[in-house]
């Protein structure tokens, strides 16, 4: 997800997502890489300003305003996978074309 920062991330789609912040004067971030075997992939995000954080692959109807619906059933004893690629940076603040390239190799 490139070019949306602070609360107007929220509720959008995008491969990725990165949280940037400074502690101690050194700064930090936080990036989750959505995986394209997913279910609902791209994900939605939940991102606020504030520090909340999280894909929501199962948000589709709400974030979508009903246009789109991602109907996940499990049968008893069945499973689903999600894959996310988590990188955590210290000292800079992780480059969109670098987040881009992890997005790439980590779908592959």
């Amino acid at each position: 997800m490139l070019g949306k920062k602070g609360n107007d991330a929220w509720g959008t789609r995008g491969n990725w997502c990165v949280l940037y912040g400074v502690k101690e004067g050194k700064s930090l971030s936080v990036a989750i890489i959505d995986h394209p075997k997913n279910p609902g992939y791209p994900t939605y995000w939940h991102a606020r300003d504030y520090g909340l954080f999280a894909a929501n692959p199962l948000g589709q109807a709400i974030f979508s305003e009903g246009k789109e619906s991602l109907n996940l059933t499990l049968k008893p004893g069945a499973s689903v996978t999600f894959r996310y690629r988590i990188l955590v940076g210290s000292g800079t603040e992780v480059s969109a074309d670098t987040l881009n390239k992890q997005a790439a190799n980590f779908g592959k």
